[in-house]
């Protein structure tokens, strides 16, 4: 544990010139988009789930680009430390973003002059869940290709997922019903539910990088 709380800090202090920045942004962004766009004065939801994905991930995108620039990622790849570890600590940096963008959200949400919108909990535990199943196939790509690679192929599917998704959703009526069927159901069976799904998808990236760290020539 002491091992994966010092690659944690070790990763935070590669992007601490930006932390500030970052925090500035969580508070001021939706406070910003919530007086341009009143929908989300309502419903706080949508703006939390984005806000949310847009932090983890540009917490993760400095921290690669970091290690990337200082030869990191060879330099833990000869040190005497379990390979899983440091890919426990990539997770562990994930889902600390993803609490402390929550948990200001949230704070600001209560703040009644900010007129940011509710968000519910299963909503957060179900986005939650969004954002370990995406980073529990993206940090082994990473692993794969490369960051500057992984940048391309990035880019490629955001510029087809506004044809692709339309597509996906009007396939997915079943899909979407599980998904009310979920948020209708008691906070403990969601809980539960997410937490089963989350260690599920971390076990299974963890595993997956691993083995692709492994066999690695550097």
């Amino acid at each position: 544990m002491k091992v994966i709380y010092s690659l944690f800090k070790k990763d935070f202090l590669l992007i601490k010139k930006y932390l500030l920045t970052i925090i500035i942004f969580i508070v001021v962004a939706p406070i910003f988009i919530s007086y341009r766009t009143p929908v989300f004065q309502n419903n706080g939801n949508i703006l939390y789930g984005i806000l949310v994905l847009m932090m983890t991930f540009m917490v993760y995108h400095s921290v690669s680009m970091e290690e990337m620039k200082q030869k990191g990622e060879i330099y833990l790849r000869i040190t005497p430390m379990s390979i899983k570890k440091v890919i426990i600590a990539k997770y562990v940096v994930v889902t600390f973003s993803f609490i402390v963008t929550t948990i200001l959200f949230l704070i600001l949400s209560k703040v009644s002059m900010t007129h940011i919108g509710k968000v519910d909990i299963k909503n957060v535990l179900l986005i939650s869940v969004l954002i370990e199943i995406f980073f529990g196939i993206y940090i082994p790509m990473t692993f794969k290709f490369g960051y500057v690679k992984l940048q391309i192929i990035s880019t490629g599917i955001m510029f087809i997922s506004p044809f692709v998704i339309p597509l996906i959703v009007k396939h997915l009526g079943n899909g979407m019903s599980l998904i009310a069927n979920i948020q209708n159901s008691s906070i403990w069976m969601v809980a539960g539910l997410s937490l089963l799904i989350i260690c599920a998808s971390i076990s299974l990236g963890t595993m997956a990088s691993n083995k692709i760290i492994e066999n690695k020539e550097y």
